[in-house]
């Protein structure tokens, strides 16, 4: 076995050390140098598309209405792949739940509430706890900002979500989401469902071509609108169903992660007190 584990480790980082080996040096492009440049401004052009870089960087515009090509990635061309990352979210957050609201419900934490304040310390600070919810807002503003501006800006479901999910953290170390377990399980549970119910709800919308096909764009919806090609500040209503995609992630990621927080913080806090 250890003679196993020593030539898994070398071919694994055999294979490391050959990736690092073709990486092209940072700034340059892979394909065609100029695969920006001389494009028609409508309809899919693959001349000179030497690469798949290319065609996304060539057509991802104006193919997806998304004035972000990482977003236009990420939600079109692989959305398959973030459907995956979405439920593999979803299947870990709800194993965490059912493990720890088991062992939380054995101790009668669940139907009681959280341990009260000889256990749980109390911040009799006002400046912490008015701050914390006052830096809350904050944070909450600007993942949903994330979010919002997904596919016209770096950004998107994932980072926004994450972002969102700090700011539970904060309530939890400040001690404003002390109580009510049961409750603020529930709560969370059901957004986290109703995101990843968005995502696969969108993707079926346009089965009468594809699944998770973008019919939204180039239509004449408000998010139909025809992103021009090239750098431009682009439209905060485009990009047909991605948007929607993003808003879906993000609101599983955000109560999900809130979810496994607010769990493993309380499972903590009964440890700490047996």
């Amino acid at each position: 076995m250890r003679l196993i584990s020593v030539v898994a480790i070398v071919v694994i980082f055999g294979f490391i050390f050959v990736g690092i080996l073709h990486l092209h040096p940072i700034g340059e492009p892979v394909g065609n140098p100029r695969i920006l440049y001389e494009r028609p401004p409508l309809g899919i052009d693959t001349q000179g598309v030497t690469i798949m870089d290319d065609y996304f960087l060539r057509n991802g515009q104006v193919e997806t209405g998304s004035n972000n090509i990482v977003a236009s990635i990420v939600f079109d061309y692989r959305g398959f792949d973030t459907l995956g990352e979405a439920t593999v979210l979803f299947i870990v957050v709800s194993s965490i739940s059912m493990l720890f609201f088991t062992f939380l419900k054995s101790k009668s934490i669940v139907s009681a509430g959280v341990p009260r304040a000889r256990q749980f310390p109390r911040i009799e600070s006002r400046i912490i706890t008015f701050g914390a919810f006052l830096m809350y807002i904050m944070i909450l503003s600007f993942g949903i900002y994330l979010v919002v501006h997904g596919h016209v800006s770096p950004g998107g479901g994932f980072q926004g979500g994450s972002v969102m999910a700090s700011a539970t953290a904060l309530l939890l170390i400040s001690f404003y989401i002390t109580r009510h377990m049961q409750r603020t399980r529930k709560i969370f549970s059901f957004f986290e469902s109703l995101g990843l119910t968005i995502f696969i709800g969108m993707g079926f919308a346009g089965i009468g071509i594809s699944f998770l096909y973008n019919f939204l764009a180039h239509g004449t919806t408000v998010f139909g609108k025809i992103i021009p090609f090239g750098p431009n500040p682009g439209y905060l209503i485009s990009a047909g169903i991605l948007p929607w995609l993003s808003l879906a992630v993000g609101i599983e990621v955000f109560f999900g992660l809130s979810l496994i927080l607010v769990t493993l913080f309380h499972a903590s806090g009964v440890k700490n007190n047996l």
